[in-house]
């Protein structure tokens, strides 16, 4: 596996090319997790922008849903990262729309530079996972990366 420090330029080096598809292919290539997305808040939809799904590559995105049938919520709720090894064992989603198919989660938020939270980055899996300091912190990476130039309007933004 390529140093926290290689991945960021790589990362770097790939979102600069405008290939956010495949800095999320690459990423998910760093995990043990089999999705690795892109959402934006939609006042209380989440729309998926970007979407890598490692068992189905070429799928390149996944339904908008309601923002409180994913975890994505948390990212929104907590303005930070929201990590789930195991949503069977874990009581903070006890009762959650998706405990019992996304038993596995590591999401963080995207902030622009006026601070307004916009979406999340995000690894997901239908398997538990036990989480890796790793995934957090490259996901925060990308996050920035991503939110170094972000604009969109506020209406879609949350304030964080």
């Amino acid at each position: 596996m390529d140093s926290l420090l290689q991945a960021s330029r790589k990362l770097g080096f790939l979102l600069d090319q405008n290939d956010v598809s495949g800095a999320l292919r690459y990423l998910n290539g760093l995990t043990s997790f089999r999705f690795t997305a892109l959402y934006r808040f939609d006042q209380e939809q989440l729309r998926n922008r970007f979407f890598f799904d490692r068992m189905n590559p070429e799928s390149a995105s996944t339904e908008d849903i309601p923002l409180e049938a994913s975890y994505c919520i948390y990212v929104r709720q907590n303005r930070g990262p929201f990590l789930v090894a195991d949503s069977l064992r874990d009581e903070r989603v006890r009762g959650h729309a998706k405990q019992a198919t996304v038993r596995s989660y590591c999401g963080v938020p995207l902030i622009d530079a006026q601070g307004w939270m916009y979406g999340s980055v995000c690894h997901f899996d239908f398997e538990p996972h036990p989480l890796q300091e790793s995934d957090v912190l490259l996901l925060d990476e990308v996050a920035h990366l991503l939110s170094r130039d972000a604009q969109g309007t506020p209406d879609l933004r949350v304030r964080a």
